[in-house]
């Protein structure tokens, strides 16, 4: 089915990026309330969402989401190398709102947004099909601050990128996905 094979890129995409950091923890089975989008959702999850109730869990270091909710990442140690990756379906964009940042810009840290997916140095959209120059698919917190708190992506996948030194520092954001009514070629992964 589309569904299982689309679980299988993500959960081999996952697999990549934690072997390639050696996050071999990451590859530890959970149960299936932690691991969306690997596994169908559960009967109480889905009964929570369709009630109207915002979907909310934290972020690990390196993490992926197919899913709309609240997503908080509190760094228990310093994090130099993280990053989640966001896909919706191939006719559907991503927002990404920031409701709470606290990260030392000054210290090095930083939170951005890249408008596609970066893996291996290869960009998905490539250049060449993406409306933006590379330089404008990056929105960095440390340069916009609140000026821009609410980024919608091109096309159904988006990430962020982050580094937070000081334990307990972190952000929350929301994440949407909305129908892309505009584009009539998508980005399919």
């Amino acid at each position: 089915s589309m569904l299982s094979a689309f679980q299988f890129q993500c959960h081999f995409i996952l697999i990549f990026l934690a072997a390639s950091k050696g996050e071999t923890r990451y590859l530890e089975v959970r149960d299936a309330g932690e691991d969306e989008p690997f596994l169908l959702l559960s009967e109480d999850l889905k009964r929570e969402l369709s009630a109207g109730q915002i979907y909310r869990r934290s972020l690990r270091c390196i993490d992926m989401l197919s899913i709309e909710g609240q997503f908080t990442f509190t760094a228990e140690q310093p994090q130099l190398h993280c990053a989640t990756f966001f896909i919706g379906e191939p006719e559907e964009l991503i927002t990404i709102d920031y409701d709470f940042v606290n990260i030392d810009c000054q210290g090095g840290d930083f939170l951005k947004v890249f408008d596609g997916w970066i893996l291996k140095g290869e960009k998905f959209p490539s250049s060449l099909d993406h409306p933006l120059p590379t330089s404008q698919r990056y929105i960095d917190f440390c340069e916009s601050g609140n000026i821009q708190r609410s980024i919608r992506s091109s096309q159904n996948v988006a990430m962020i990128f982050f580094r937070i030194h000081q334990p307990g520092n972190g952000f929350t954001i929301t994440v949407k996905k909305n129908a892309n009514l505009f584009r009539k070629s998508e980005f399919y992964i």
